[in-house]
């Protein structure tokens, strides 16, 4: 059976399905498993059957409403307060931007929203059990559902071999001469990494070889519906930060230095902020990529420095 849990600020309640359910239990959810309804308008031929075709582009959908109903049970039959606690609770959660996440088989799917209305449905008194029915209605602005565990990678410049690295000894001993070799003091040094054989320091490979940077990933979309990948930057990018999107020839590139506060590149929003600033005025190129459903896209770091991006991918269902 499912499990419902609304979040919204330090509130998080839980609505239990489940045959053992105890306090906060689920009674229905309505709106989760359906598609929001559709925003087309069709275009009805003049003459001919049936109506103008659509690109597939244009086929949108509107926000998402779910209904959740719930049964308040209480801790004894005279646990009136503890009732009304309960419910107070729930109406914790207006004014606030919350999440529902529905845990359902192996199914653990999240979704933002806002509390539009807090209905009870019952309010008749039972002598012999404190017990309370009514519904949340939510409105998600974003109809899509995400996978509550993203796909995480992380881009970087900097390659896996730095100049320096290589084996590391503990330290042994050396001698030396003051003067003439064999016709002067020897000197016994302890704790040294100097001497004449062996390996020297820091250890110099004499071939090159191909060095593996982390700059590509594969995002992975296993959800039915498109994916909106995020794309976290942080510093120091002095020149602003590229990446490239070869299979769908796009490139997504913003000039603006980044230090402290990462750079947030939303591609749903197509929008570019650094901290609470909206930057969208530094994207010289707009090339936000979709990853498509069931499907997966290569992504490339371009921009030269020290700094690194992470990419997070949910799987999305419509």
């Amino acid at each position: 059976m499912s499990v419902v849990t609304l979040t919204a600020d330090d509130t998080s309640i839980s609505f239990d399905g489940s045959k053992d359910a105890k306090r906060y239990i689920l009674r229905s959810i309505d709106g989760w498993l359906e598609t929001p309804d559709s925003k087309m308008d069709l275009d009805e031929r003049a003459s001919g059957d049936g109506a103008h075709d659509v690109p597939a582009s244009q086929n949108l959908y509107a926000a998402r409403t779910v209904v959740i109903g719930y049964r308040l049970l209480a801790d004894s039959a005279h646990d009136r307060d503890g009732l009304l606690a309960m419910q107070e609770r729930i109406r914790s959660l207006v004014h606030h931007e919350g999440t529902i996440r529905v845990q359902d088989a192996s199914r653990d799917l999240t979704c933002q929203g806002y509390v539009q209305a807090i209905e009870v449905a019952e309010t008749a008194q039972n002598i012999n059990w404190q017990t309370l029915t009514g519904q949340v209605t939510l409105v998600c602005p974003r109809p899509e559902l995400l996978s509550q565990r993203p796909h995480r990678y992380q881009l970087t410049k900097r390659g896996a071999l730095q100049s320096g690295d290589g084996l590391c000894y503990g330290t042994g001993l050396a001698t030396y001469w003051e003067g003439e070799p064999n016709n002067s003091p020897s000197v016994l040094v302890a704790d040294t990494l100097a001497g004449t054989c062996g390996i020297q320091y820091p250890v110099r490979y004499t071939y090159h070889t191909e060095v593996a940077y982390s700059n590509k990933a594969v995002m992975v979309n296993d959800g039915s519906s498109r994916a909106y990948p995020v794309f976290k930057c942080y510093g120091p990018w002095p020149k602003g930060v590229s990446l490239d999107f070869p299979a769908l020839d796009l490139r997504l590139s913003c000039s603006i230095p980044v230090e402290g506060e990462p750079l947030i590149l939303d591609c749903r929003a197509r929008t570019a902020t650094l901290g609470q600033t909206d930057c969208s005025y530094a994207l010289t190129q707009r090339g936000f990529p979709v990853v498509d459903a069931h499907s997966s896209l290569a992504v490339v770091l371009s921009a030269e420095a020290d700094g690194y991006v992470d990419v997070i991918v949910h799987d999305t269902y419509m």
